[in-house]
């Protein structure tokens, strides 16, 4: 018989699936931009900042359809919501590989950012949580472990791609990758229930207690829960792309740059293997008050210390840690919460606060370590990341005395 923590071959399967889509979908979008910023500047006229305003554009509009996106979701289930997000992605990245200037540029991450609901996190997790409730947060755990490597194959992938066929031809690349390889898997691959059909908990097996909320305690948790992920995801969202700028802004070479940025994604799947193999003894909130407590000693790294190649890998994993546990936290809190059956919804309305602070967060760490130097970016995210354990602690002991008087009861 399987152990009730380890999640089922079916699962494990599509969480597989979903992790190489997972994999595509952010290295041929969000990632974009880290290695492609030169080029994009040059050829189409635009700052740094203008090139980052994709990205805060993508989230913006995300932020604005994750919520309706989310019903639909939990409505209908994640099925035909994953396939309509690969095309929209296609067609993205068609349209940005045809930009001329910023309007058709930022044409592009609209496309992009209705997409990204669809087809990235939010209705990937939620597929997972409606097949298998019983383990869905050991399932969001192994997607993550897979899709964090997102960033290790694609950065140094589209730095080559760029210097080989240009960065139109690589976007076209990018855009077939989504029609061969994310459309079917979504298609055909993965099979995801109809969203009222979620009876794959095995007979005998019940999914783990529910705290029964009132209306002001789920209010109180959905703010703090906000507030908490949005300040982490200030950190957490503008660092990756600028990692590579901060190491060259402390006197490392371009290549040591580029080696040590990419310790981030073995160091995001560490943490996220770390959680789904311990993190079964800990309640998901004890977890993130510890990733929370990680962040803002790993980016005072740098500040307080020199700038050796030691200092610079230690920030670069310590950095990778916090995140990357984190990004478990923000997927399955709110199933630990509010429950599955509005999972979609509460995550969609979650991402509303959170995706407009991640939007602004790149082009705020571009103009800060464009006019002020990396070591004010850092000293910003140390403020950001200490706000956010302060949070996190609140939301624990709200979530445990919740659950203490639902047990008295």
């Amino acid at each position: 018989m399987p152990s009730p923590s380890a999640p089922k071959a079916p699962t494990a399967r599509i969480a597989g699936l979903l992790a190489i889509t997972q994999v595509f979908g952010w290295g041929t979008t969000y990632h974009l931009p880290s290695t492609m910023a030169s080029p994009l500047s040059a050829e189409l006229g635009l700052t740094r900042e203008g090139i980052f305003a994709g990205i805060s554009v993508m989230l913006l509009v995300s932020a604005v359809v994750a919520p309706r996106f989310g019903r639909i979701i939990d409505r209908h289930g994640a099925h035909w919501p994953l396939v309509a997000g690969s095309l929209l992605m296609a067609a993205a990245l068609v349209l940005l590989s045809r930009a001329t200037d910023l309007v058709t540029y930022l044409a592009a991450w609209i496309l992009i950012g209705l997409g990204t609901p669809l087809s990235l996190t939010q209705a990937a997790t939620a597929a997972l949580a409606q097949l298998d409730r019983q383990r869905a947060r050991q399932s969001i755990g192994l997607l993550m472990i897979m899709g964090g490597l997102s960033s290790t194959l694609f950065w140094p992938l589209t730095a080559w791609l760029n210097t080989t066929i240009g960065w139109r031809d690589t976007c076209l690349l990018f855009a077939a990758a989504q029609l061969l390889i994310c459309l079917p898997i979504h298609a055909f691959g993965l099979r995801v229930s109809d969203g009222r059909n979620h009876d794959v908990v095995a007979s005998g097996e019940a999914a783990a207690p529910i705290p029964a909320l009132t209306p002001a305690d789920r209010r109180k948790a959905f703010i703090l829960m906000a507030l908490g992920f949005s300040l982490t995801g200030f950190v957490s969202w503008g660092m990756p792309l600028h990692i590579i700028g901060i190491l060259e802004g402390y006197g490392h070479s371009s290549a040591f740059a580029v080696a040590a940025g990419a310790l981030m994604g073995p160091a995001q799947v560490s943490a996220r293997l770390a959680e789904m193999t311990f993190g079964k003894r800990h309640g998901i909130l004890t977890i993130g008050v510890v990733s929370a407590a990680i962040m803002p000693v790993a980016v005072a790294l740098p500040v307080i210390g020199n700038a050796s190649p030691a200092i610079a890998i230690g920030f670069v994993i310590g950095y990778g840690l916090a995140a990357g546990a984190m990004s478990i936290v923000r997927n399955v809190a709110p199933l630990a919460l509010f429950g599955w059956q509005t999972y979609a919804t509460m995550t969609g309305w979650l991402s509303l606060p959170q995706n407009i602070v991640f939007a602004i967060s790149p082009m705020i760490f571009a103009a800060m370590i464009d006019r002020s130097g990396p070591t004010t970016a850092l000293i910003i995210s140390f403020g950001a990341a200490l706000g956010a354990l302060g949070v996190m602690i609140m939301l624990e002991r709200h979530f445990r005395r919740v659950a203490e008087i639902g047990r008295a009861a």
